[in-house]
């Protein structure tokens, strides 16, 4: 008798697309070209940018939404990481509409895979 043979599907690295879609996302947000809080607050801006997300990057609902980010360099990312208080005051005061967005969307859960993710960023 002979034995039935199925096409085995080729396994989908996730770690790999999600780094894949962190790389990219952040590249788009770094895109601006400018620090979103450069004369918001009294620190000073270092030269190179980052992305900084409102919302931390473990809510993937939220994780690759440009809502959710906003290009920062890394003296605000560094000062804003240590006094979480002041970053979202700061968010409440300048951007009311996408701290509204992301409370509204911070308890939803991901509908997206990654590769969804991914083809998503790579079009925008």
């Amino acid at each position: 008798m002979k034995k039935l043979s199925f096409a085995k599907k080729k396994k989908v690295n996730k770690s790999l697309l999600k780094r894949k879609c962190d790389m990219l996302f952040s590249r788009l947000v770094r895109s601006m070209g400018f620090c979103h809080f450069e004369g918001k607050d009294k620190v000073r801006c270092t030269p190179n940018l980052q992305c900084m997300h409102i919302i931390g990057r473990s809510n993937l609902r939220l994780r690759w939404d440009m809502m959710n980010c906003l290009s920062g360099c890394s003296g605000h990312h560094m000062y804003y990481t240590h006094h979480p208080l002041e970053f979202i005051e700061t968010i409440m005061q300048c951007w009311p509409d996408r701290y509204k967005y992301v409370v509204a969307h911070r308890n939803e859960l991901n509908q997206e895979t990654y590769e969804e993710t991914l083809n998503r960023l790579k079009a925008t």
